[in-house]
């Protein structure tokens, strides 16, 4: 069994980033930790420590009914990272992208739930941006 601390973030799609930026930090306080660009457009990582993050990326061109706006996957802290892809893959769960991913600050292991539902199970909390 693998122990999960907390819910890390979660990765979204959204319409306009600029607005959902402006929503989350007056409505909870959320504050931008960090921003970047894909060749799919811009993203931003926001929230707070001890309430957790969100990676935001933006898609204009969707709409709400569109099964694109949708939630890309959610994160999990877990504990003992060291001997993670050996109890996941004694458990038979499916690893994407041939395994763990260095993010620079932390690291990560992206899995498939039976539904095909992203989860990336994370070395350090939010990514290590505190």
């Amino acid at each position: 069994m693998i122990t999960v601390r907390a819910i890390d973030h979660i990765n979204f799609r959204v319409k306009n980033l600029k607005e959902t930026i402006e929503f989350y930090n007056s409505v909870f306080g959320f504050k931008v930790k960090e921003r970047g660009e894909t060749d799919d457009g811009p993203w931003v990582i926001f929230g707070n420590p001890e309430a957790g993050y969100f990676c935001a990326y933006e898609y204009p061109e969707l709409d709400i009914s569109d099964k694109g706006l949708r939630i890309s996957h959610f994160g999990l802290h877990v504990d003992d990272f060291e001997s993670l892809e050996n109890k996941l893959r004694e458990l038979g769960v499916n690893i994407l992208y041939g395994g763990a991913v260095d993010w620079g600050r932390s690291n990560s292991v992206y899995i498939t739930d039976p539904s095909g539902w992203e989860i990336e199970l994370t070395e350090q909390f939010g990514g290590g941006l505190d």
